[in-house]
């Protein structure tokens, strides 16, 4: 990634570009989260940014002090600008004096090799420092409270595949053409697949379409509980999960 994308620009100051990766433009959207979750360990300040590099707690210079940056100018300051002989000097710069003394108290480590990052996200191995990709997730991905629905889509008995979909579909994660369309994918035709009458989407692919909902009938009236219930994917699962136990099969 810093062959490609970093060469001449600092990782925390890289401006998104719609042709970028989706992969790089998702990282980079992170940031501010991210930084949150790392500490930077000084040796000699030769390989950490003045200006741009969150070396103050989980903070950059610039965003403490304010201001426009000459990025040209700011790249290329190190920290080694205001460490003389192991310790910090940090007078001629923009600081207060409450801000000099929160660098003074920053420790100098001469016993590592290099300036070097260590991870202090949740649930990291026990504070050793070491990345740990769990913590990492976990800080990132969007948290949904628990609800019924969703223990029962993730409750034993239910096939792996029929989870995903169901999870999906409550999201309104599915990639009907619809959807597929608004991305920008090109497709021949945004009829559903199943009547061909209307555009597909996901309320009705599953629950408007006469043909899935005649689907829906039949297995309403095999488990012998008629078809009283609403056209949306929680009604549904709350009647699945009322009517589960009258069929050990009903989830094949």
């Amino acid at each position: 990634m810093a062959n490609i994308y970093l060469r001449r620009t600092n990782f925390w100051a890289y401006m998104i570009d719609n042709n970028f990766r989706v992969t790089f433009k998702a990282i980079l959207r992170c940031r501010s989260v991210l930084q949150t979750a790392i500490c930077r360990n000084m040796k000699d300040g030769k390989n950490t940014n003045l200006w741009l590099d969150p070396w103050l707690g989980s903070r950059s210079l610039l965003e403490i002090v304010g201001g426009q940056l000459d990025r040209e100018a700011g790249r290329g300051l190190t920290c080694s600008r205001i460490i003389r002989d192991g310790i910090w000097r940090p007078e001629g710069y923009p600081y207060t004096a409450q801000l000099a003394e929160e660098i003074r108290q920053i420790t100098i480590d001469d016993s590592q090799y290099e300036d070097s990052w260590s991870w202090a996200g949740p649930g990291s191995d026990g504070g050793s420092g070491l990345f740990c990709f769990r913590s990492c997730y976990d800080m990132v991905r969007t948290h949904h409270d628990r609800t019924e629905e969703v223990d029962f889509i993730w409750g034993k008995g239910i096939v792996r595949k029929m989870q995903l979909c169901a999870y999906r579909l409550l999201r309104g994660r599915l990639m009907t053409r619809d959807r597929l369309l608004r991305f920008g994918i090109q497709i021949p035709d945004v009829k559903c697949v199943l009547c061909n009458g209307v555009d597909e989407s996901m309320g009705h692919l599953f629950f408007e379409c006469p043909t899935s909902w005649h689907i829906w009938a039949e297995q309403c009236v095999q488990l012998r509980g008629g078809v009283g219930m609403d056209r949306d994917i929680r009604s549904i699962l709350s009647w699945i999960r009322d009517h589960r136990g009258r069929d050990p099969g009903w989830a094949r």
